[in-house]
C-alpha cells in the first residue's frame, strides 16, 4: 500500500492536531478526527476536517494505519497507553509533544509488541490555541522532528516522513530523543522562560516607551501556561543545565558593565552579532 493510502487518525483537534487535520486532508486514503469536546467536533464538521469525526475512540482508532496523537505529553501519553487494545495489530503511533526523551522510553517498553510508537514534533506553531486557530499552512517552511530507536522499522520512518511531509515542512530531521530535548531545552524553552520573565518586570509606566526589540523579546510571552509548565517540568534536568550556562553568561555581561570593561562588553556583543549574521 503507498503511505499516501492510508488510514489516518488524529486524536485532539486543537492548534496542532486541527491544522494537521487540515493539512492531511484530501491527501491520504481517510482521515478520521477524534476529540472528546462536542463544540470543537461541531465546529471541525464545519470546517470538513476529516472524512470521519467522533468522540468515541472506538469508531476512530480501529483500522487506522497511523495514529496521530495530538494531546499534552502526559495526556498523549496516558491516551496512548489506555486504548492501545482499540488498535489493530501493525499500528504505527506518533505524537506531537515537544518532550521526547521519558515518552519514548515509557511508550516503546510498554506498549503491545505489534503496535510501534515514533516519536514526532513539529517545530511550528502560531500564537493562541484551539481549533479556530488551527491553519493547513501551519508547517509551511518548518522543520518537522521525528526521534526514531534502534525499535522503530525503517519503513515506518519513511512512512512517516512521507505522511508529514504533506503538511509541506521545509525538512523533516531525524535526532536521538535525548538529543532533541537538550536541544529544545535551549531552542525553544530557554526562549519562553526569559520572554516570560522580561515580560513579568514589565510596569504601567513602561507602555509609553515600548521598542520593537521588547515587543520581539516578549513575543512568547503570550504562554499557555497549563502546557508550558508541563514541558518546563517533564524536562527539567537540560533546561535547569541552559538556565545556569545562561545565568553564567548573564554575570559575564554584569560583570563587564560593573566594571566599565569596554574592551569586553565590545566582544560579548561582537560574538553574538557574528553568530547572528552566520545563522
Amino acid at each position: 500500500m503507498n503511505e499516501t493510502d492510508l488510514t489516518v487518525a488524529v486524536v485532539g483537534l486543537g492548534l496542532i492536531g486541527g491544522s494537521m487535520a487540515l493539512g492531511l486532508k484530501g491527501k491520504v486514503g481517510q482521515l478520521r478526527g477524534l476529540d472528546i469536546d462536542p463544540e470543537v467536533l461541531s465546529e471541525a464538521a464545519g470546517r470538513d476536517l476529516a472524512d470521519e469525526l467522533s468522540d468515541d475512540p472506538a469508531q476512530v482508532l480501529p483500522g487506522a494505519d497511523l495514529v496521530i496523537v495530538a494531546l499534552y505529553p502526559q495526556a498523549a501519553q496516558r491516551f496512548i497507553l489506555e486504548h492501545q487494545e482499540l488498535m489493530d495489530p501493525g499500528t504505527l503511533i506518533t505524537d506531537v509533544a515537544g518532550i521526547k526523551a521519558q515518552m519514548v522510553a515509557t511508550l516503546q517498553k510498554a506498549l503491545r509488541p505489534d503496535l510501534e510508537y515514533l516519536g514526532g514534533h513539529p517545530m511550528a506553531g502560531r500564537e493562541g490555541a484551539g481549533l479556530r486557530q488551527a491553519r493547513e499552512e501551519m508547517f509551511l517552511g518548518s522543520y518537522y522532528i521525528l526521534t526514531p530507536t534502534s525499535q522503530n522499522r525503517a519503513r515506518s520512518v519513511r512512512t512517516l516522513e512521507e505522511i508529514v511531509g504533506l503538511l509541506g515542512p521545509r525538512k523533516v530531521v531525524c535526532l536521538e530523543p535525548e538529543k532533541h530535548d537538550r536541544l529544545m531545552a535551549y531552542t525553544s524553552q530557554l526562549p519562553h522562560v526569559l520572554a516570560v520573565l522580561l515580560m513579568n518586570g514589565f510596569t504601567e509606566d513602561s507602555r509609553f516607551l515600548l521598542g520593537g526589540s521588547f515587543q520581539d523579546g516578549t513575543r512568547v510571552a503570550t504562554i499557555n501556561e497549563h502546557l508550558w509548565s508541563e514541558l518546563f517540568r517533564a524536562n527539567q534536568g537540560p533546561l535547569e543545565e541552559e538556565l545556569v550556562a545562561f545565568r553564567d553568561r548573564l554575570d559575564q555581561f554584569l560583570a563587564a558593565l560593573r566594571t566599565g570593561d569596554e574592551v569586553e562588553m565590545k566582544k560579548i556583543l561582537r560574538s553574538a552579532r557574528e553568530k547572528k549574521q552566520q545563522l
